[in-house]
């Protein structure tokens, strides 16, 4: 990204693979928010039960 110019084209089968990467990081990281945004009512939930 930050190399510099390239003499080297990435293929149409690269780029898919690419952003099919980046779909599935950006969606785990998604989820990883989602859980710490949740994560401290889910334990005062607990404690609530007990």
């Amino acid at each position: 990204m930050f190399g510099g110019p390239h003499d080297q084209q990435l293929s149409e089968k690269d780029i898919r693979d690419g952003e099919a990467k980046a779909t599935v990081e950006v969606q785990i990281f998604a989820v990883a928010c989602a859980a710490l945004w949740f994560s401290p009512h889910v334990v005062e939930w607990a404690r609530k039960l007990f």
